[in-house]
């Protein structure tokens, strides 16, 4: 006998964009209605529940139909649930299965996450959170892009919950005060979220990364063009043209009003005919002048120096959430917030 329970908990048709699909399979009728009443109560998804009393009409229904998980019980009529498994590689269906069991046996929880099982789960009341944790997780990830680890979305969905739009400079600014996400990281999963449909990109401007590691945080060098030195300073000069001597405007002595110069001891009679201000100009560590610096830059990721011409721009771009990837993330956000500690173990993975 098959029943179907449609639950009306959680996100709304419009929110959710489709309803999680799950298969039960399960002899014992009290623990079918056990489960469908806990996803009612506890569960924050919108589901739909089919429960099946054995693993033959499992099989059928799963050769059939598309579901985003299956929760097994071990002892059914006819076979086991490790035999389920078994027939469910052999069908090439890789639908993620939750594996449950009465009593603990830690020699069938190996054997069961040896053929496929993403969890196993006692049924007693200690571990019902766990079984509804275990299928809000699994629901998270069927409605995100394979490609994006779930601390990434939740992580990325509390900032959209922020800020309606982000651009590069914005995220870059945000992560100043997270040490766990790297910039390109975060702009990857971004990425992957725009091919996914869930977002939508508008390319703003060009930005320097480092052409060896591809950390887009590249400090800008300025450098003596003389002896390369980086320790610099900036200010008006004056030219004591009688003598040739050049020196920060700071560093002419004034006497009655009267600046002397530092080179000649002499004072500086009148502008324009004995001496001249230059504006704008640079002196390093090692005393040499020049008007200009040249330009490298410094990863702060690797650490290694380059010039312009080595290089790599990267386009940053603005980014807004479509009303398909506001849904979805909404979904990572309401998971996230009650598990604050994913936010100090953020890994992005992408390629």
């Amino acid at each position: 006998m098959v029943i179907s329970e449609v639950s009306k908990q959680g996100l709304s048709a419009d929110e959710s964009l489709g309803k999680f699909r799950i298969l039960y399979v399960e002899d014992t009728k009290d623990d079918q209605i056990i489960l469908r009443r806990l996803l009612e109560k506890k569960s924050r998804i919108n589901f739909e529940l089919i429960t099946v009393s054995d693993g033959f009409e499992g099989l059928k229904r799963v050769s059939k139909e598309d579901f985003d998980l299956i929760i097994l019980d071990y002892r059914l009529p006819g076979m086991t649930g490790l035999d389920f498994l078994e027939r469910l590689k052999k069908m090439n269906i890789t639908t993620p299965v939750i594996f449950v069991t009465g009593k603990g046996d830690e020699r069938i929880a190996v054997e069961a996450m040896k053929r496929g099982a993403r969890d196993y789960i006692v049924k007693d009341e200690e571990d019902f959170g766990r079984l509804i944790k275990a299928i809000e997780e699994a629901a998270l990830e069927a409605s995100l892009p394979k490609s994006i680890d779930i601390r990434a979305a939740i992580y990325l969905a509390g900032l959209f919950s922020a800020h309606e739009i982000l651009s590069g400079d914005e995220i870059g600014w945000l992560l100043e005060q997270s040490s766990h996400v790297q910039l390109e990281s975060l702009l990857s999963a971004l990425d992957e979220l725009v091919k996914a449909g869930f977002a939508e990109a508008k390319p703003l401007y060009s930005a320097v990364a480092c052409p060896f590691c591809g950390s887009l945080k590249p400090n800008l060098l300025l450098q003596c063009p003389q002896c390369g030195s980086s320790q610099l300073i900036k200010g008006e000069a004056l030219e004591h043209m009688n003598c040739g001597g050049l020196d920060f405007k700071f560093s002419y002595q004034s006497v009655g009003g009267e600046l002397i110069c530092p080179k000649c001891g002499k004072k500086l009679r009148q502008l324009g005919v004995d001496y001249r201000r230059v504006s704008a100009l640079y002196k390093c560590s090692n005393g040499h002048f020049f008007s200009l610096p040249t330009f490298n830059f410094k990863c702060f990721g690797c650490g290694r120096t380059f010039d312009i011409d080595e290089a790599s721009l990267k386009t940053i771009y603005q980014y807004r959430l479509t009303r398909k990837g506001r849904s979805r993330l909404s979904l990572a956000l309401k998971f996230g917030v009650d598990t604050p500690e994913l936010e100090d173990k953020v890994t992005i993975e992408n390629t």
